[in-house]
């Protein structure tokens, strides 16, 4: 195989890895967004519905009040 000749082959492979490349991040993005998405709404569940703290309950609801008469 001459010069040309690799150099294309070369230019061939890396365009071929980076349309892989491309959609195997996608693919893992979109995994990793789920995973977070899973986390909060367990850690929200754990919070709001599994363990109910009036004083905590409390907290929120005045930071909330402050917050809203900002």
């Amino acid at each position: 195989m001459n010069n040309v000749g690799f150099y294309i082959f070369a230019l061939v492979a890396v365009i071929i890895a980076v349309l892989i490349l491309k959609h195997v991040v996608t693919c893992l993005m979109r995994s990793v967004v789920v995973v977070v998405l899973l986390v909060i709404l367990a850690v929200a569940y754990y919070f709001f519905v599994g363990q109910y703290d009036p004083e905590v309950h409390d907290a929120v609801q005045g930071a909330w009040d402050k917050y809203n008469n900002h």
